[in-house]
């Protein structure tokens, strides 16, 4: 059942970090808030307007709050159900594509984020060149079968472009070396077979696809100067290559099979009649989209405070996240990495980090052995994150290992200020009052259609 729910201008329909998270928000009138306890994360979108959905993320990944939502003016909300909302988009596929045009467009946003993390500032080059400095770099390190995929690409693309003389030049001494390429992939029914290290696709060119892991994994991977950066692994169920296919532009990142893998591909003509005809296509592709968009941000979220002992709890935290652990527990946890291992995941050199690793030596409750790290109590893990949150831009002169700020270049839209008027994050003293149904929606949408496309 669809219930309204009424806030007053400057109250909290949740609060960031908040496991509650089975209801999705659609605005019926007035204007939601989204902000960050972080003030240096950037928001693709912040400002909600009527009509418009949020929450999404949360709550088809089954993941804590990435955000807090607050109303900016007096406003209704309808509360959807997370099952209930699937099987809306389940009767209504263009609402679908329409979120999923969103969800792509988030997820390269961040994913661009995470590059410019590592290497700054990035000179501006054109597709054509970067598809071919792409091919070159897999040339270089002597990785023939991929550099073979991206120069053949290169050159069906752009056949008299600047650089194809040095492509067909590469290509014959990939094939002077001596090198089996990997053969095309298997068809099998509507499944492809594809063999261990095979590139799936390349960036920067086209695609008209998108794939769903029946069997095996598939790193993604995109270039950040001149080395390869991963950005997630892959497996069994989840799925890739649909923000070139719903948003109509180029591969954003590469694709390259772990072992051998299979997968269903789904054309990007047959995709509206999918999501029609296959409600349980619509829950894999939101479900799969929701957890990457999720994990990619608390990725970026942990790198972008001021201070290196802000960094390592916020990563710690971000840690006992991935791993299903709610920040509420009490209970012992175990991962597998020490201290030095720590410091390197988040760039630090072990050797500059004398009063930072004091400070992590002297918290009891956290214990770091050969290759692993014990927290004895989340929810106290938790409390000093925030405190080293709260204080993170605050001069108190006992940072000597700092390094300079590293605030996110700015997307589309930048984070709009909460208006002055909304108090410090407190839950309302009183629940929303319920209403019954949403009067602006049909109850006949939440019909879920029969017809099943057999895969």
């Amino acid at each position: 059942m669809i219930k309204k729910s009424n806030f007053n201008k400057g109250a909290y329909i949740y609060i960031e970090g908040d496991e509650d998270v089975d209801d999705i928000f659609i605005v019926e009138n007035g204007v939601i808030q989204l902000t960050n306890y972080n003030s240096n994360v950037p928001r693709i979108k912040s400002t909600i307007n009527q009509g418009e959905v949020f929450g999404v993320i949360s709550s088809l990944s089954n993941r804590p709050r990435i955000e807090s939502a607050v109303a900016a003016a007096d406003v209704t909300v309808d509360r959807v159900k997370r099952q209930q909302f699937i099987t809306l988009l389940q009767a209504q596929p263009h609402i679908a594509m329409k979120i999923l045009n969103t969800f792509s467009n988030q997820l390269r946003a961040y994913n661009e984020l995470v590059v410019s993390l590592l290497d700054g500032a990035r000179d501006v080059r054109s597709e054509e060149e970067t598809l071919f400095r792409t091919g070159e770099f897999y040339f270089t390190e002597s990785r023939y079968n991929h550099a073979r995929h991206v120069l053949w690409r290169y050159l069906e693309l752009f056949p008299g472009s600047l650089y194809a003389d040095e492509a067909h030049e590469f290509l014959e001494k990939i094939e002077r070396s001596g090198e089996r390429s990997i053969p095309e992939p298997i068809q099998q029914g509507p499944y492809r077979i594809y063999m261990d290290k095979q590139m799936i696709f390349c960036e920067d060119e086209p695609g008209d696809e998108m794939y769903i892991i029946k069997e095996g994994k598939v790193k993604i991977v995109k270039m950040s100067e001149d080395s390869e950066v991963m950005l997630s692994i892959l497996r069994e169920g989840d799925i890739f290559g649909e923000m070139a296919l719903i948003s109509d532009m180029t591969r954003n990142a590469s694709a390259i099979c772990w072992g051998k893998t299979t997968l269903l591909p789904i054309r990007k003509e047959t995709l509206p009649d999918v999501l029609k005809k296959s409600p349980s296509i619509i829950h894999v592709i939101f479900k799969a989209l929701s957890q990457r968009i999720w994990f990619t941000f608390i990725r970026i979220e942990s790198r972008l405070y001021e201070k290196p002992i802000t960094q390592i709890y916020a990563f710690l935290e971000n840690k006992l996240l991935e791993n299903a652990v709610s920040l509420k527990s009490t209970d012992a946890v175990r991962l597998n990495f020490g201290i030095n291992e720590l410091f390197t995941m988040l760039g630090y050199s072990t050797a500059r980090m004398g009063s930072t690793m004091d400070r992590l030596l002297e918290d009891s409750n956290l214990h770091f052995q050969f290759g692993e790290t014990i927290i004895e109590n989340p929810s106290q893990l938790t409390a000093k994150a925030k405190y080293f949150k709260s204080r993170d831009q605050i001069d108190t002169g006992d940072d000597t290992e700092e390094r300079p700020s590293k605030k996110a270049p700015e997307t589309r839209e930048q984070a709009q200020p909460v208006p002055e008027e909304i108090p410090a994050p407190e839950r309302p003293a009183e629940e929303p009052v319920f209403e019954g149904e949403a009067s602006g929606l049909d109850p006949d949408e939440l019909r879920i259609p029969s017809q099943e496309i057999d895969f």
